[in-house]
């Protein structure tokens, strides 16, 4: 999925140049934003309630899936309409319809990946999406190539979506028979059980996507597509760690229903993880974040460089935050936090609104730091309320040390091809990981068994 990805990311960028990218990006961050609302939570609380009782799989999936479809509709349709009251040209409101179409089989085959990672078969959903990030790719080749325009590459965007829909629905069907069900009952009792943690994600999300709507209304779009490359860099950055957390949440759910002392084991091992991917990420991304960008976009994107330095710190806390997220969630208090989502919610929008008028792209990304900084200490009540501890890595002071270390080696041979470097540092990262930290080497043992 990396490798697709920066293929992906260097071809658009070259081919759509930092205005028109801009426009792209924020076409389907936009309406990503929506989406939210389309699942209200759903998806989180069906892994959470077939983990604990699998025999409801048919059931729960299959109303998910036709209440998706509703909303989802419902949604695009909400996400255009308010469009028309914003200042964006009549090309970019294009573009946010169009992106409706990857939303929507993006909303169904979530339906089916909840299947999966209940039952710990995430592998088939990454071949699914894997297929689908393949298919997208060999169409944006085709819109390059036969130079299509502009609105042809959202058209790439929706085949890649529908692609992945379909192969994960074929790998499902060995799991479970799903079909599409109306039974009303069971949509209350899902809305009632997901509508708050859905309140929760979409406050959430509005933080995370609300500093490229601001700067979307003050800056110009090619520094949209400036902003926007950095954090798709940091998205796919973060896929190894998100892919582990989305592995653990149903060991977690699991655990919390029938085991204190393991909930409590899952929660510690995965914060450790958390660290010891994340150290790393924002060390490299330090010195390599130029390099990074001239790979991904070429020289007219080189003003992505600093937010994306600062942007892949908040990456890092975000997953340490995302451990203690799904915690609640699997403790069903993901109301209890729904207080703190809004104070980062409101703490994040007004600074980007005061600040980036003035100070622009640069500033968005530090106070994305701030929000997560602010999430993390309002994470220790929460996590001493309902589990009566909070997580101290022991990987914390070796992981620091080991990534300053890899930092400054990378510093000294910045002028070496980039593949060479993250080899490097991967190497001497986890060489000296391993020496400094046996609680590092326990990890391993540890997760296995947890």
């Amino acid at each position: 999925m990396l490798a697709i990805g920066v293929v992906s990311i260097a071809l658009l960028t070259r081919y759509l140049g930092p205005d028109d990218y801009g426009k792209y990006t924020l076409a389907l961050m936009y309406m990503q934003l929506f989406g939210v609302l389309a699942d209200v939570g759903l998806f989180t609380t069906v892994v959470r309630e077939i983990s604990k009782d699998p025999s409801r799989t048919d059931e729960l999936v299959g109303n998910t899936l036709a209440l998706r479809l509703l909303l989802s509709i419902a949604v695009i349709a909400a996400a255009a309409a308010t469009s028309l009251v914003l200042p964006y040209e009549p090309e970019v409101r294009t573009a946010i319809l169009l992106a409706g179409a990857p939303l929507l089989f993006g909303m169904l085959t979530t339906s089916f990946v909840a299947i999966l990672q209940s039952r710990l078969r995430m592998g088939r959903a990454v071949v699914g999406d894997v297929v689908g990030r393949a298919v997208s790719l060999g169409l944006v080749l085709l819109v390059v190539g036969l130079d299509l325009g502009f609105y042809a590459v959202l058209g790439a965007a929706a085949g890649g979506a529908l692609a992945t829909l379909a192969v994960t629905f074929s790998l499902t069907r060995g799991l479970a028979r799903v079909r599409p069900r109306a039974e009303f009952a069971v949509w209350r009792a899902l809305l009632k059980a997901a509508v708050p943690l859905g309140l929760a994600l979409a406050i959430n999300a509005l933080y995370f996507r609300a500093d490229t709507l601001i700067i979307s209304l003050y800056e110009p779009y090619d520094q949209v597509g400036l902003y926007t490359l950095a954090y798709r860099v940091l998205e796919l950055a973060l896929v190894v760690g998100t892919v582990f957390l989305n592995t653990t949440f149903p060991i977690l759910s699991e655990a919390v229903a029938r085991d204190e002392a393991r909930a409590r084991r899952t929660i510690q091992a995965s914060a450790e993880v958390c660290v010891v991917l994340g150290a790393p990420l924002v060390a490299g991304g330090l010195v390599l974040a130029p390099q990074i960008i001239e790979l991904a976009g070429g020289e007219e994107f080189q003003g992505a460089a600093e937010p994306l330095r600062i942007l892949l710190a908040a990456g890092a806390l975000a997953w340490v935050n995302g451990v203690f997220g799904y915690a609640l969630i699997a403790r069903d208090r993901q109301a209890s936090a729904l207080w703190l989502n809004l104070s980062a919610l409101t703490f994040n929008v007004g600074l980007n609104f005061l600040l980036i008028p003035r100070y622009g792209i640069v500033v968005a990304a530090i106070v994305t730091v701030a929000s997560e900084l602010l999430i993390l200490l309002g994470s220790y009540p929460l996590m001493r309320r309902y589990f009566g501890f909070f997580p101290v890595p022991r990987t914390l002071i070796p992981a620091v040390l080991a990534a300053a270390a890899m930092g400054g080696l990378l510093w000294l041979l910045d002028a070496a091809p980039l593949p060479a470097l993250v080899a490097l540092g991967a190497a001497v990262y986890g060489g000296l990981l391993w020496l400094l930290s046996p609680a590092s080497r326990e990890l391993m043992t540890g997760l296995r068994r947890t």
